[in-house]
């Protein structure tokens, strides 16, 4: 996230809390620029851009996917993954590799160093819930996940009447 993209985030939702006027939407929307802009900075120090971030875990989650497997999973555009895979691969995150039963396709694999890329991400994430669960009980914290899974299947079931 940019330096001036964080800084707006910050002070949009400083303003918020110090008015007390928010809806469920502006916390959300505040909570997740914030997340977003934590985890995006600590990764864009170790060179881990946004749409590395999502090949990486995609990848963690099922190694070997095809390029385009890895577009729908990450919904992402096939040129942006391409241009990313050819950098990671540089990098050595990722390596490819011709599928032995279809020579047409070519299968993506992590190696070692995006193994320790994605288990840095992963413990970002971890200490962004740690932080923002701070001072929540175990009940609270189970009624909160309780209240946001029910916010996130009303808008799912919101947006299946749409299509």
């Amino acid at each position: 996230m940019k330096e001036n993209d964080l800084k707006h985030a910050r002070e949009r939702a400083k303003h918020l809390l110090k008015n007390n006027f928010g809806k469920p939407s502006m916390y959300i929307n505040d909570i997740s620029k914030l997340f977003d802009g934590r985890i995006s900075d600590a990764c864009e120090g170790k060179g881990v851009s946004r749409g590395y971030r999502s090949i990486l875990r995609s990848l963690s989650r099922n190694d070997g996917l095809t390029q385009l497997e890895l577009v729908k999973e990450g919904h992402l555009s096939a040129p942006s993954v391409s241009v990313a895979l050819a950098k990671m691969e540089q990098s050595g995150l990722v390596r490819r590799e011709a599928d032995p039963n279809d020579c047409r396709k070519v299968r993506v694999f992590l190696t070692d160093k995006g193994r320790e890329h994605d288990v840095f991400i992963k413990k970002l994430c971890h200490e962004a819930d740690e932080i923002m669960l701070r001072g929540f009980s175990a009940e609270e914290e189970e009624q909160l996940n309780g209240y946001l899974r029910r916010i996130l299947e009303n808008m799912l079931e919101e947006e299946d009447k749409g299509n």
